[in-house]
């Protein structure tokens, strides 16, 4: 029996609406983390359209609109039934259905070389063609000045994570090779995270369904709200340097 592709992973968990999902986004350190991070690149970029890819349910997007103002905002993901309800909660954005996992044509031709930032935030560790992403991703870049902005995670690939759908986690060396191949001008590479983030990922790991039933089969109470609060103070003290939360910024060169 064949092994279900990433995409079937990805559709199973993220199509069921679990409702501590939002809660993760919201309220969790790593997010939050990962949220500061994006929009402060995003403002030393000045982009003035920018695209998510793998945009969920929106909330990075909106983040960003509410940060930075007058940005033109679209996003594309893999699920229409997802897109649909963006579309209606967030009429301002422009959504689009796309496969980005896709080796041929997986980008909407009208869109391609149009984005001043494309963002690619902890979705290629989810693919089983990590290169036709970055392809993707190049296409909808605009030629000379496009830059795209990636978060993914380094260091093992545990349970809970493989319950999410990640397929690998990657080095920075890894991720670098990975953007030349495809065509990217690599600018910066950085990890962050220690101690804190590699811990918390440690200790979720000891009982992977308690953490997931906690975390997100369910809206957060009392004790998952505190352990939020503590891990986002934790966070504060986390390396710039070392740790399993990876970053890069690349640019499209002029061809």
């Amino acid at each position: 029996m064949n092994a279900p592709s990433a995409s079937q992973v990805n559709r199973d968990f993220y199509d069921q609406g679990l409702p501590g999902v939002d809660d993760y986004w919201r309220k969790m350190a790593a997010p939050r983390a990962r949220v500061e991070q994006m929009v402060r690149v995003l403002r030393d970029l000045g982009p003035r359209r920018v695209v998510d890819l793998g945009s969920g349910g929106g909330q990075l997007l909106a983040e960003i609109a509410a940060r930075l103002g007058d940005v033109e905002l679209s996003g594309i993901d893999i699920s229409a039934a997802q897109i649909a309800e963006n579309a209606r909660l967030h009429p301002s954005v422009a959504w689009h259905v796309a496969d980005l996992d896709a080796a041929k044509n997986g980008t909407p031709e009208a869109l391609r070389g149009s984005f001043d930032v494309v963002i690619a935030s902890e979705l290629i560790e989810h693919l089983d063609h990590p290169e036709a992403l970055l392809r993707n991703a190049h296409d909808l870049a605009r030629p000379g000045s496009g830059h795209l902005v990636l978060s993914t995670q380094s260091g093992p690939l545990r349970e809970t994570e493989r319950r999410v759908g990640h397929r690998r986690h990657w080095s920075r060396e890894e991720i670098g090779a990975a953007l030349v191949a495809t065509g990217w001008v690599p600018v910066r590479l950085w990890n962050t995270g220690f101690p804190f983030h590699d811990l918390s990922k440690w200790y979720a790991n000891l009982d992977p369904e308690g953490t997931m039933t906690r975390f997100a089969d369910k809206p957060y109470g009392l004790r998952e709200n505190l352990v939020c609060l503590a891990l986002r103070a934790a966070f504060r003290l986390n390396s710039r340097r070392r740790g399993a939360q990876l970053f890069a910024v690349a640019r499209r060169p002029d061809r």
